[in-house]
């Protein structure tokens, strides 16, 4: 056993799991009372945490970068970005950070919270929290119970609660700010979903050597996790978020189908030549799209790789990967029917090449070679597409 992993283990014998609060101040404005409504709803959220002994809570303070607003919101992304780096260096299981500007959602006006269970950190705003926001007296021990609550919701999320139908209830699924005055404590039977959950959610797993088995490792151990953050991601909600990507491939597909060349390829090439080639295709074009909308891999300063950043990475791979081929099925399966319903017999006969491409099998390696050649150019096209709404589908749960 590896230091790192002895280290995993004393904490995790010792029984507290730590929930990280961090402030992230970034206007700079009102910036004492912004803390004490911080501090006094860690106190409360300590509070909630009784009935959980091996709850902690810790209170972090970190200078807020230099962010750009968007339409008077800030992009929550950015904070998830700046809190990976924090949570790995502090090694924290949970990671809440809170800041007191206004957080964009890719549906609502304004978000109040997101977290985002992949990572085990929420971002949550407490700029609409106090009644002085929407004109009435302000009051900033109201604010520090409703951001107590906030916090707690969203934890959560982070330990895989579920909403629930009563508005009393800490998960309930609000609307409005004033929701959070209903919302009461865990339940019993939340606070046992929790015990059970803890030991797998906060006793994350490091090393610095033997990488290459600790990925194998892993991979196999949280495949239940990775499946149900591919779920969340859902291909078809990726697919729909990247609209240029499906231009781009389209206006491809377009001018190859109506091209001699084209039909040329679906005569002369085998079948083993037309799978090789779309695997590849497929290969290529993951990776691209990964790069341009997963977070980069980070190390922690001593080498370190973690549980989290392999399950992070191979949920967003494989996340990309099904939605690719889910294009690649949509593309061929219309493909096909166009060759079949649009180009009749006699024009395919008579059409300018090396051979007649009218067996059915050549219509099937032609809708491949199509749609491979789709995907190719959908996604050197789909990097335009915007990069936040694409990794908020794959790394945030919901708007709140």
């Amino acid at each position: 056993m590896d230091i790192d992993q002895e280290a995993k283990l004393q904490k995790a014998n010792s029984g507290s799991f730590i929930v990280g609060v961090m402030k992230m101040e970034i206007e700079g404005r009102e910036s004492e009372r912004f803390s004490q409504v911080v501090d006094l709803a860690v106190a409360e959220l300590e509070a909630a945490f009784a009935h959980e002994p091996r709850l902690r809570t810790n209170s972090l303070a970190f200078a807020g970068p230099h962010l750009t607003p968007g339409a008077g919101n800030y992009a929550p992304l950015d904070f998830l970005e700046i809190g990976l780096a924090e949570k790995l260096e502090r090694d924290l299981p949970f990671l809440l950070i809170v800041t007191e500007v206004d957080l964009s959602s890719s549906s609502l006006a304004f978000a109040l919270a997101l977290p985002s269970p992949l990572t085990n950190i929420a971002v949550i705003s407490t700029r609409r929290l106090d009644p002085g926001f929407w004109g009435d007296t302000p009051d900033p021990e109201r604010t520090a119970t409703r951001l107590a609550k906030l916090m707690l919701h969203s934890f959560g999320h982070l330990v895989g609660l579920h909403h629930e139908r009563d508005t009393a209830n800490v998960m309930y699924p609000l609307e409005k700010v004033e929701d959070l005055d209903r919302m009461g404590a865990l339940t019993t039977s939340q606070l046992e979903e929790i015990a059970l959950i803890l030991p797998h959610e906060a006793n994350e797993r490091s090393t610095r050597d033997g990488k290459l088995g600790f990925v194998c490792e892993t991979l196999f151990r949280d495949a239940g996790a990775i499946a149900r953050a591919v779920t969340r991601a859902n291909p078809l909600r990726l697919l729909a978020r990247m609209p240029t990507m499906l231009a781009a491939a389209l206006s491809v597909i377009i001018v190859l189908l109506f091209s001699a060349e084209t039909w040329d390829v679906a005569y002369a090439v085998t079948i083993p030549q037309i799978v090789l080639f779309s695997i590849l295709g497929l290969a290529a074009a993951v990776f691209v799209l990964y790069r341009a909308f997963a977070f980069d891999t980070l190390l922690s300063r001593d080498r370190r790789i973690t549980e989290a950043s392999v399950v992070t990475i191979a949920s967003v791979f494989l996340s990309l990967l099904l939605t690719l081929l889910v294009m690649f099925m949509l593309f061929g399966g219309l493909m096909y029917f166009a060759i079949v319903t649009v180009f009749p017999e006699q024009l395919m006969e008579s059409w300018p090449g090396d051979g007649e491409a009218t067996t059915a099998l050549d219509h099937f390696k032609l809708s491949v070679f199509l749609a491979t050649m789709g995907v190719l150019a959908g996604s050197l096209g789909g990097r335009s597409d915007s990069r936040d709404l694409v990794r908020g589908v794959l790394f945030i749960l919901e708007d709140t």
